[in-house]
This record gives C-alpha cells, structure tokens and sequence, in this order.
C-alpha cells in the first residue's frame, strides 16, 4: 500500500506514424464487461519484407501483439502459428498486416480485416527505428483497441514501481507489459509511493534519500535528477498530483499529527485539508478533482473516508469490512479500490463512490498497492501468491491475474502511467 504511518517519456522514441485511408473509420463494437463478452479475434503473421533478418524480428513483433491485445481485456485472442493455445468462437475480425526492416529502421503496416466482408477496416503504419519495434507494436495494438472501443488501449503505458536489492529500495520503470525494467534512482536508500504527474512527464515519490525522514521528491523519468517537493519537519508521504498537475495532495506532520494537506505542484503554499486526532494519510484524487479519499482512523481503526477537494464535507465510506487503506479512485470515476485486512494479509475491494455495492476484486495470497489503468480495465498491485511479494494485473472482467515480470526482484507500490502525451501519431 501506499505509503503510511499505519503500516520517459516524451519522447521516449521519435517514432514517425503515418496514417493511410481507414476504410471505416466508425466501426465500434459495443465491448461489455465479462470474460465472456471479450471479442475473438485472429492474429496473423506479419510479413516480412526487407534485410534477410526481416523475418527473426517480425517472429518477435508477432508475439508482442497477440500479447498486447489479450491484455487489453477486450479481445479473445487466437494466434493463426499457434493453433491449438486457444480455440475460441470462429473470429470476427483477422489482424495482419507487413513488417519491413532495412537497416537500423523498421515500418509496420498493419491490417484489421473484417472476417465476413474480408474488408479492411483499419489500415496504420508506423515506422521508427529498429531497436526501439516495440514500441511500434504498442501504438498498433492500442489503435486496434481504439477502432474497436473508441478508446485507445494501454499497450504503451509505463509502470513504475519500487525495488528492493538487499536493504535498499529504490524507483524503477518499464512497460506496462514488464519488459525493459530499469532503475531511475541508486540513492541506496529507501523509496515509497510512486506517482505519476497527468501528463506522465514527473513521478513524485517518498524517499529517505535527505537523511532526515520521508520527504517529498520528484523526477523526470528521462533526466532522472531528483528535485524536493516537501522535506518540513516530521513525515512528508504520500503525494498525488490533482488531475489538472496544479496540485499535490500529501501526508504532512508538520504541526504534530499526520494530516492531509494540499500543496502547489512545486510544494509551495501548503494548505491542511483535514482536522482530527486520528491519523490522515494515502490521499487519492477523483478524476475530476473535486473530492479526495484518504484514509483515517479517527473511528478507531483505518477506513477510508471521503472529502470535498477543500477538506469540508468529510464522511465515512467503509463500514461493512475491518481495517481499510490505499483507495484508489477509478479513471472514470464510478468505483474506488481498496485493500481490507483479511487475517493474516490483505483482499482487494471496490465500491461505488458512495460506498455502496462493497464487494472483493482480488483474493488470494496477500494483495496490496491497487493502481488503475489509465483505461480503467486493469488493477495493477502487489501480492505475495507465489511466495514473494511482485507485481500482478487483474483484469475487472474477472480474468486470472498475470504476473508482471521485474528480474525476480522484491518489487512493490506500482503506479500505472496515464497514457503517454507529446508522442506523434497517425
């Protein structure tokens, strides 16, 4: 969870997109909540065209792909090269498209063909240099999600998350499907509660890096060169831009007690939000930042409340289930996660913003730190099922959790990137 007294982007590639005609630009489909209402699709090979090693990368981008829109949790996905993985109803629509590299460059020219008409419905291509493909692969998924949804998918997001090696816990970042994990810092110290500023360019963070308690830092992930935000006398934990990135909400203890408190972006002007002999603190904005939850135990115990983004109108949001922490309010507003203790660890849960409609998301094992996709289809946390504490994805259709691969480091407190901003595309 969060940080508590209880317990690259722009641009990351100059990638140049160019858009050919979409023959039908309007096609949607209405996607429905549920593992069964997931749309079966094919995935055809890309072929390849170019340098003699075409085909060793295009192999690689084939299986990228497929993964991206199997994660999206709008797809059933089957893989023509791969048969017998996945036999779903007859697909309705089939993904292909050419993989050309020369060079140090590669071009993607991809293809969603309606199966009935075998009309193409979604033309694309992307080029962009060779080392960096993925990337490549990424924006087409989400572009597919995109024809489908009218949203686009969260194929190229970011993860940050935190790391621990020996005693040390440091920041780290890399894609949202796990691959190219690397460190943003080497301070050898601590580091707690990663989040991202709304345009994805800053990650705020607690770190002990100062030498004197928790403070408040913040950094480019591409310049990587940590700037304070807050280091006042006692905590400083637990930032959270507004929506609008004018903002930070916080835990301060600068006049005795953990409280909430909101600050400028550059953790000036601090103003206290919240006023009790309990302890305020994991603040967590709506996504129109007109409230914040935050949990307090002024009850007795911690449960998440509830504010107006002014500290007024404060009120009580779980009753029905013990010792609550780390909401996480939903991209479109209409739930807010939680963890709650069940024994020995900890279950996740949703609720709607008035509370009602209380009921488990994520069971078994221990399961903290719940963080939204930016499309809200997804929780990113922290669990301990299978024997030590990683980072896994929940699907909210009810899929099984997948486990996000970080070199088989201690890795916890994830924050999921909004989508990434300033890149070009078709």
């Amino acid at each position: 969870m969060r940080t508590s007294p209880f317990a690259m982007l722009s641009p990351w590639v100059a990638l140049l997109a160019l858009a050919s005609a979409a023959l039908a630009q309007d096609v949607r489909l209405d996607i429905r909540s549920g593992a069964s209402s997931r749309l079966p699709i094919r995935c055809l090979p890309l072929a390849p065209a170019g340098d003699r090693d075409a085909r060793t990368s295009s192999v690689q981008a084939d299986e990228v792909l497929a993964s991206d829109l199997q994660a999206s949790a709008v797809f059933q996905v089957a893989k023509a090269w791969d048969p017998g993985v996945l036999a779903p109803p007859p697909a309705q629509a089939d993904i292909g498209g050419k993989w050309t590299v020369n060079g140090a460059s590669v071009r993607l020219a991809g293809e969603v063909v309606d199966a009935t008409s075998r009309k193409a419905i979604l033309t694309r291509e992307y080029r962009g240099p060779l080392a960096r493909w993925r990337e490549l692969v990424h924006r087409f998924a989400d572009d597919i999600v995109m024809q489908f949804t009218g949203e686009p998918g969260v194929a190229s997001t970011k993860m940050a998350f935190v790391a621990q090696e020996g005693r040390a816990k440091e920041l780290w970042v890399m894609d949202a499907d796990g691959w190219g994990a690397h460190p943003l810092t080497a301070d050898g110290s601590i580091v707690q509660s990663p989040a991202w500023a709304p345009d994805a360019s800053l990650l705020l963070f607690t770190s002990y890096r100062g030498g004197t308690g928790p403070q408040l830092w913040v950094l480019s992930p591409e310049q990587r060169k940590p700037f304070l935000v807050s280091g006042r006398p006692g905590l400083n934990t637990s930032g959270a831009y507004s929506p609008d990135g004018q903002s930070i909400a916080c835990t301060l203890s600068r006049d005795g007690n953990a409280e909430i408190y909101r600050l400028d972006a550059r953790g000036g002007s601090p103003q206290r939000l919240t006023d009790s002999r309990g302890i305020d603190t994991s603040p967590a904005w709506s996504p129109t930042g007109r409230a914040i939850a935050f949990t307090s135990d002024r009850s007795g115990q911690p449960q998440v409340h509830v504010m107006d983004a002014d500290g007024s109108n404060v009120h009580r949001l779980t009753y029905d289930v013990s010792y609550t922490d780390s909401p996480a309010w939903s991209p479109k507003g209409d739930r807010i996660a939680f963890v709650t203790r069940t024994g020995a660890g900890f279950d996740i849960w949703m609720c709607r913003p008035d509370g009602s409609g209380a009921t488990p998301v994520v069971t078994g094992g221990s399961n903290e730190n719940p963080r939204w996709s930016p499309d809200g289809r997804h929780l990113v946390f922290t669990s301990n099922r299978d024997g030590s504490r990683s980072l896994w994805v929940s699907d909210i259709d009810g899929a099984e959790p997948r486990k996000l691969d970080t070199g088989g480091r201690k890795a916890f407190s994830p924050a999921w990137s909004p989508r990434i901003t300033g890149e070009v595309r078709p």
